[in-house]
């Protein structure tokens, strides 16, 4: 039988229960607690191209953000120079157009 489990409902059920124990029994816990984090290793990052913990733990946020800004602002430079080469494109082909009178006639009455 598989139950879902709620974690906000597991939260409420904890402090309930920590309300009841006494107080020798808090202070036994909280003392296990800190010696159990005194002794868990401390890992120092490692440099290494892994795809299963992802890029983002390589590089720190901040350069991070500064890549994607950049990529970003690249991207928005390139696309509206190529924007701006197909109207030149557009407006020399009207420009040629007109000059050796190849427009139709439709176009000079609007």
């Amino acid at each position: 039988m598989i139950t879902n489990l709620d974690p906000e409902k597991i939260t409420r059920l904890l402090t309930l229960s920590t309300g009841q124990l006494d107080q020798s029994t808090l202070l036994a816990l909280s003392s296990a607690r800190q010696n159990a984090l005194q002794r868990q290793p401390v890992r120092a990052p490692v440099f290494a191209l892994s795809m299963a913990h992802g890029i983002h733990r390589l590089i720190p946020s901040p350069i991070r953000l500064w890549v994607v800004a950049g990529l970003l602002i690249a991207t928005t430079v390139i696309g509206m120079g190529y924007w701006n080469h197909v109207q030149e494109q557009q407006i020399d082909e009207t420009d040629l157009a007109i000059l050796t009178d190849d427009m139709p006639i439709d176009v000079f009455v609007n």
